[in-house]
């Protein structure tokens, strides 16, 4: 489902949109946000059909395998953001993001991240996530981009993610906490690949949350 205003300039950066991954969603698309960032980013707006069609896009035969096993929507969501970056280019962002400071960045700069928060104590990390200090510095998952397609550094975060999911299909869990959730495919797995892995730092640019107000709906949590 694609949302357009004819009236607005056609040079606008491509940005992705995610609703109706919830089942049995009641509400509709809240449109404030989308329709506050049409002045620089040209909105699609995709569902979980189009997100499933993004794994065979992939052609990955594993992936497939293990994406089908997973019975949690939120996780399917949070993989589906990242698999439509990857294979299309452009922003992702959450329906309660809104961009409050422009961010003009030259096209070479490939990746653009943002922060998610900054702890004062590895305390505040789940039971999964790695302490490591660096690891106070917190990358979002609700808003990105990459201005090529198959960029290098989502690839590594999505291989993460599967990573992830391996080990705790081994744990036959039919139900997963909050906590597991950031660090399966959630915020965790982003912050872990940006921290561990600096021959991908050539080309990111990480933003300040002064560019973003999140306004954490949080509308997936038990």
């Amino acid at each position: 489902m694609i949302f357009k205003k004819k009236t607005l300039p056609t040079k606008r950066i491509p940005a992705v949109y995610m609703w109706n991954m919830k089942p049995d969603e009641k509400q509709s698309i809240p449109m404030k946000n989308i329709v506050a960032n049409e002045s620089v980013f040209e909105p699609t707006i995709i569902e979980a059909k189009e997100v499933e069609s993004l794994i065979h896009e992939m052609n990955d035969q594993q992936m497939l395998s293990l994406w089908n096993k997973i019975p949690w929507w939120i996780v399917k969501a949070d993989l589906g953001r990242l698999l439509y970056v990857y294979l299309n280019g452009g922003f992702y962002f959450d329906v309660d993001c809104k961009v409050k400071k422009s961010f003009n960045i030259e096209a070479e700069n490939n990746v653009v991240l943002f922060v998610e928060k900054k702890l004062n104590s590895l305390d505040k990390l789940g039971p999964r996530e790695q302490k490591t200090e660096e690891r106070k510095l917190r990358i979002a998952n609700y808003a990105f981009g990459s201005y090529k397609k198959k960029h290098p550094f989502f690839k590594r975060v999505i291989d993460e993610c599967f990573n992830r999911l391996e080990l705790i299909f081994k744990e036959n869990q039919e139900q997963i906490t909050d906590l597991d959730v950031v660090w399966l495919c959630g915020p965790d797995v982003i912050t872990s690949v940006y921290h561990d892995f600096n021959d991908l730092h050539n080309d990111i640019i990480l933003l300040e949350k002064k560019y973003l107000k999140h306004e954490s709906y949080g509308g997936w949590r038990s």
